[in-house]
């Protein structure tokens, strides 16, 4: 390593180890959260921190595990209800992560994660773009969206969330990414609740899954992972597709025969091989699904 990569190093470290003791010294108390973030904090995989007393050494770390050492003081803080603490330490975490040369997928689920803490959804969104960026239907992605989605109790689009997280699931952990082993355990979690809504609805949670699996093989390239669209085919979870303006029987029509363009610009819909009737139901259930928890009945 040069003595100039060095020298930037230290300077980092030494820049984040400078902001600890000025918090530590001029911090005074801190607001109250507002209303809608006043809900359990899950568990987000942190490593585990035993004392939250005083400020982390990060004097003999490198900039990342110096930024990873203030996520994880972060989260616990956060875990164990301490919202407080957890937000004294922010501005330190955000400081390291963006003085980082580069920031692989876990760096962007952190900072996701951080910005959740202290409720700022537009950050949120930048670190969701830039998982997504390497993977469409990245896994972490969704546990950040629903993430927003529950804190602003927005049942709607979680249920769409769990759903695109089903569709994505086998496929995606099957990549073995290493934040995804880094962070199973919050994974795991997001698939437990959408097995849950899934038995919720009436459903299964296999049911769920062949249905989403069947329509990411055949439809989402055309009307996106979650039926929400895509620049070559229109969204099924919309209003023109509701059961009394297009049943079921004009699914099973649209599949085997094909459709001429009629509501939208995107041409006429040709026929789609190798799909069973079975299939097609199962594809219709999943759909429906996705319809109602948006509010299309």
């Amino acid at each position: 390593m040069s003595a100039g990569t060095l020298a930037g190093l230290g300077a980092v470290i030494g820049l984040i180890a400078a902001a600890v003791v000025i918090v530590v010294i001029y911090s005074g108390p801190d607001s109250a959260p507002p209303s809608s973030l006043a809900l359990p904090a899950p568990k987000f995989d942190a490593a585990p921190v035993t004392s939250l007393d005083g400020p982390p050494d990060l004097s003999q770390l490198t900039p990342r595990e110096a930024a990873d050492r203030l996520f994880n003081r972060i989260m616990t803080a956060s875990e164990q209800g301490d919202r407080a603490e957890a937000l004294r330490f922010v501005p330190m975490a955000i400081q390291a992560y963006d003085g980082l040369p580069a920031l692989d997928a876990d760096a962007h689920y952190h900072l996701g994660l951080i910005h959740d803490v202290a409720g700022d959804d537009a950050e949120i969104d930048r670190q969701i773009a830039a998982l997504r960026e390497s993977a469409p239907n990245h896994l972490l992605a969704l546990v950040l969206e629903y993430r927003m989605a529950e804190r602003a109790r927005d049942r709607a689009t979680a249920s769409r969330v769990l759903a695109a997280f089903t569709a994505a699931y086998d496929a995606e952990i099957a990549k073995r990414r290493p934040e995804y082993e880094a962070h199973r355990n919050s994974i795991e979690r997001l698939r437990t609740a959408a097995s849950q809504a899934a038995l919720s609805t009436g459903g299964s949670a296999t049911t769920t899954q062949e249905g989403a699996a069947l329509f990411a093989m055949n439809c989402a390239a055309c009307h996106g992972s979650d039926a929400a669209g895509s620049d070559k085919g229109p969204p099924l979870v919309h209003k023109i597709y509701e059961p009394s303006h297009h049943n079921d029987g004009s699914f099973y029509r649209a599949v085997h025969q094909g459709v001429r363009r009629h509501h939208w610009s995107f041409g006429d819909m040709p026929p789609v091989p190798g799909v069973s009737d079975a299939e097609v139901g199962q594809i219709i259930a999943y759909v429906r699904d996705l319809q109602r928890a948006a509010g299309i009945r």
